[in-house]
């Protein structure tokens, strides 16, 4: 009867840091806000080499921008993953975890808008393992931003451009080439300063000849 007691306190009296909300799938409903360009293509495909900044489909507030794309599109969940956001961007401390859908039995925090508090997004916190890659990141609803194109200034829907696919073999490939130019300077310097540590021991000698007893 003790034991039983004790666990029937433990359950209603849980000692849990933190939060933890169980929920249904993670949605986005943003108000209405339609751009103000009047001649918005159906579909635009981003090239590599133009700068679009990532807005608030609410509230027009800067929350990212492309250069900080780090993942491929998440076609399945309409997902744009950066590696950093801005400071209008609001990670909520509470974990949640999702009953349904494509989140379901997921771990994330949800991204709000600082501005408005529009659902802009997720972080995952766990995730199983066709979701792993995206953990840690910060990954934002398509239908909840707006892509300014500096280049164009043109303002179209997240949800209708097609972003670039971005890979890490490029960055790698680029950084294992500046390692190796590293390191052929570091070995060139310090053949450098051994050279000029002998001519300084031969000048020295030149200079003070050894006495001889």
């Amino acid at each position: 009867m003790a034991v039983r007691r004790q666990l029937q306190r433990f359950f209603e009296e849980p000692q849990v840091r933190g939060t933890i909300v169980v929920e249904r799938p993670l949605t986005s409903e943003p108000p209405p806000a339609p751009p103000p360009t009047s001649e918005v293509p159906r579909c635009y495909e981003l090239r590599p080499e133009d700068f679009a900044v990532f807005q608030c489909r609410g509230c027009w507030a800067v929350l990212g921008d492309s250069l900080h794309l780090c993942a491929l599109e998440e076609q399945r969940l309409g997902l744009l993953v950066c590696l950093r956001v801005t400071s209008n961007v609001l990670c909520e401390e509470a974990l949640m975890v999702g009953l349904e859908g494509a989140l379901m039995g997921c771990a994330y925090n949800t991204l709000l808008c600082q501005s408005c508090g529009s659902v802009v997004g997720f972080v995952l916190y766990s995730a199983f393992r066709d979701l792993a890659h995206l953990r840690g990141f910060f990954c934002f609803f398509k239908n909840s931003i707006f892509c300014y194109l500096l280049k164009s200034k043109m303002i179209i829907e997240a949800s209708k451009v097609k972003f670039p696919a971005v890979t890490l073999k490029d960055q790698m490939e680029k950084l294992k080439e500046n390692l190796v130019m590293a390191h052929m300077r570091i070995e060139l310097l310090m053949k450098k300063v051994e050279q000029l540590k002998q001519n300084n021991v031969a000048e020295n000698r030149a200079v003070h000849p050894m006495q001889l007893h």
